[in-house]
């Protein structure tokens, strides 16, 4: 894709990470920390500006009790 990035994808998928995260009841942080990643890479994920690498959405979606196949369904 020659550096080309779907800023609609991840505005998204950040939508659906924020809605997931907060019906865990986690703060950011809290789920951070869960997650092991940082917390400026949630918000930023969060917020659709960041593109999440493979390991990261795993880390995630660990972390919700989910799989990474339910995480981008239907975006």
């Amino acid at each position: 894709m020659n550096g080309v990035r779907n800023e609609e994808l991840s505005k998204r998928f950040g939508e659906r990470f924020r809605e997931l995260r907060e019906a865990t009841g986690l703060s950011t942080r809290e789920f951070a920390d869960t997650a092991g990643i940082a917390y400026s890479q949630v918000w930023t994920i969060e917020s659709g500006k960041g593109n999440p690498t493979l390991s990261t959405m795993e880390a995630i979606a660990k972390a919700l009790g989910t799989d990474i196949s339910k995480l981008l369904k239907d975006l």
